[in-house]
């Protein structure tokens, strides 16, 4: 349907449908620009990027042209929260305003949808990880028969990190597809379904590129012939798409299948020992692999040497065993029929670490250890072309890609070049917020160099007197766990704060002790960095330890920079800096979350303002008030917050 800007301008103004539908709407010119450039792009069949700062409301602003253009839509997020909030919150909402009734659906990954075949499996073989795992298991099987969806994650009861999940939900590896007895009861057959006949549809970016690099090819594609996808979260995607073109080999994969292999001699095959022998000699060979990597967490390169050569050699050879046992039996039962396709793969898979030729290839392998496990990784070092490839069928689609997190500097080539983007419009929208009036970016200064081992304690030392006159109402960031144990460490001795420590509970059980108690003072690092919205009074100050470059112990970093090296580049410049203040944008983008909010955000890290390079992390920011006193900032906490007391 051809929609003009005029009438999408008009929809978002302050007598338009948005407005006369909530009294509490207020026109942004920011969303509409936004949402005048979507169409423009939709109407044309062209692709855009749009960085929109927060508070653009940019959720709406993409929603409204596509729903208006009567095209198939997918809209993909970065989490499964955001899609969640999407599907449930935002659609709904606005398909009442623009009174349609397109057919919507919400897909999800394999791992969210109950699998009654596994559940069967798991319930007859009586062979659970651990006591917690039994009574989960029950509550599961109870529930089977009053859900409609089998989303997992409508059974509140159930934890997320629950023991009995990979029990009782497939893999791509252990899905038995159409020769499965359950094939017609299936939950994620019956949600693929529903996404095929949706108009608008709902998914994630991992199962986006599942079905644009055909990695789910065991029930077809999962998305249906669609005009417009419209990527939310927009920076997440390369880094997701370096899983998916990669491969992979976890230590958990190989024991799940032994396991599997076990059960299907213990319930299916009992006449074939072998195959509860060579499962167990396998398993115990993982063991054996693990104990031969290095004892502490670590990531780095896979480097050929004789040592790791026979350790893999010892491996592939139990595989080759369990292999040929499998193969003979794989004609009886449809999961050891699965079993041995997987094996293959698990095969292939490792011959690839011990190829010495490895450094002459465009790709990295490297691994990464933890305390029980590990993970074989092969990873390209460069998506765009791979992933414009796997685009090529949907090319005659517009693709809109947002985030609040895309440019670097004002300028999107860091973006647009690793996902391989040619022609595409682009568009960058400042937030809608009052940055200037709402907040103070505060260097402080006669820290410690920020690798200088006192500078976490002097962290912590100079954000004292904001935290004191803040009550709390704060989040650390860090951007190490050592830091962020010194600084825990620190904090707490000084007995006055409510230090709420990331890891010491799930993210969900912090959050909300952090708005509810008294004193608060969140210490985090990753995960809190962004997706984090805490507004209001409950949260006036972000301390970021450090200019967030990513570890020098990255293994496809190293690649990269070594790669750009022998390609005359400068990866500081290339690689280090975009990828250093994207995520700066994210942290920053803590405090300010309504018209409302205000705070400050301290920066510990005298680069910013010493460097030349600091200039492009600053020019990347919102347009805060800028200052080195730290009085100026206490006095902006107190009049601040004794203006919310008072109201």
């Amino acid at each position: 349907m051809k929609i003009s800007d005029q009438q999408i301008v008009n929809c978002l103004s302050d007598d338009g449908e948005f407005a006369l539908s909530n009294p509490l709407f207020k026109p942004r010119a920011e969303q509409q620009q936004m949402a005048v450039a979507v169409n423009q792009a939709i109407q044309k069949g062209d692709n855009l990027v749009v960085e929109a700062g927060t508070g653009v409301g940019k959720t709406f602003a993409y929603l409204l042209p596509a729903l208006l253009s009567g095209k198939q839509v997918v809209v993909s997020t970065g989490t499964k929260n955001l899609q969640e909030q999407l599907f449930k919150r935002d659609l709904p909402a606005i398909l009442k305003i623009l009174k349609l009734n397109p057919r919507t659906a919400l897909l999800k990954g394999r791992n969210n949808y109950l699998c009654l075949y596994r559940l069967e499996n798991t319930l007859a073989s009586g062979r659970l990880p651990d006591p917690s795992a039994v009574k989960q298991l029950n509550v599961v099987n109870r529930w089977r028969d009053k859900t409609v969806t089998g989303d997992l994650g409508d059974l509140s009861t159930l934890p997320e990190n629950a023991s009995i999940l990979p029990l009782v939900t497939s893999t791509t590896d252990n899905c038995l597809n159409q020769d499965c007895p359950f094939i017609d009861e299936c939950h994620l057959a019956i949600a693929r379904e529903k996404a095929r006949k949706a108009k608008v549809l709902v998914v994630n970016h991992h199962l986006l590129l599942a079905d644009l690099v055909l990695k789910e090819d065991g029930f077809g594609e999962l998305l249906p012939d669609t005009d417009i996808f419209v990527i939310d979260e927009a920076h997440h995607l390369s880094k997701i798409a370096y899983q998916f073109y990669g491969n992979s080999l976890t230590s958990r994969q190989v024991t799940e299948l032994c396991k599997e292999v076990e059960l299907e001699y213990r319930t299916q095959v009992t006449d074939s020992r072998d195959l509860l022998l060579e499962s167990e000699r396998l398993a115990k060979e993982v063991k054996e692999f693990r104990l031969a990597l290095p004892n502490f967490d670590i990531k780095e390169e896979w480097k050929y040497d004789q040592k790791r050569q026979a350790s893999i050699e010892l491996l592939i050879n139990k595989i080759n065993v369990l292999t040929e046992v499998v193969k003979v039996n794989s004609t009886r039962t449809k999961a050891l029929e699965s079993c041995f396709e997987r094996l293959l793969k698990f095969k292939q898979t490792l011959l690839d670490f011990t190829d010495q030729q490895q450094d002459m290839k465009p790709r990295i392998n490297w691994y990464e250890t933890n305390r029980n496990g590990f993970r074989l990784n092969s990873t390209p070092l460069d998506v765009a072309e791979l992933f414009q490839a796997s685009r090529s069928r949907y090319s005659d689609s517009s693709w809109i890609m947002t985030s609040a997190t895309l440019t670097v500097n004002d300028n999107f080539e860091h973006y647009v070049n690793e996902l391989g983007w040619q022609q595409v419009n682009q568009c960058c929208l400042p937030s809608s917020f009052d940055y200037h009036n709402q907040s103070y970016l505060y260097v402080p200064r006669n820290l410690p160099s920020p690798n200088h081992q006192a500078h976490t304690t002097a962290v912590v030392e100079a954000a004292l007197p904001l935290l004191q006159v803040a009550h709390g109402r704060a989040f650390l960031l860090f951007t190490s766990h050592r830091a962020l144990k010194v600084a825990a460490e620190k904090l707490r001795g000084y007995e006055v704060f409510n230090c709420l420590v990331q890891g010491e509970a799930s993210k969900d059980e912090l959050l909300t002790r952090f708005v509810a108690e008294e004193n608060s003072v969140l210490v985090a690092t990753g995960s809190f960095w962004e997706g984090v919205d805490v507004s209001g009074r409950d949260l006036a100050l972000v301390v970021i330890d450090k200019l967030p470059f990513a570890p020098p112990d990255d293994p496809i970093l190293n690649a990269k920079i070594t790669r750009c090296r022998q390609n005359k580049g400068n990866p500081f410049y290339e690689l280090q800096i975009p990828d250093a203040v994207l995520t700066l944008k994210q942290g920053v983008g803590r405090l300010i979350r309504s018209v409302k909010d205000k705070g400050v955000v301290a920066i510990c890290d005298a680069r910013i303002v010493g460097k030349e390079y600091g200039g492009m992390f600053i020019n990347s920011l919102p347009d805060m008030k800028r200052t080195r006193e730290e009085s100026k900032v206490v006095e902006f906490l107190a009049t601040y917050l004794a203006e919310e007391e008072a109201e």
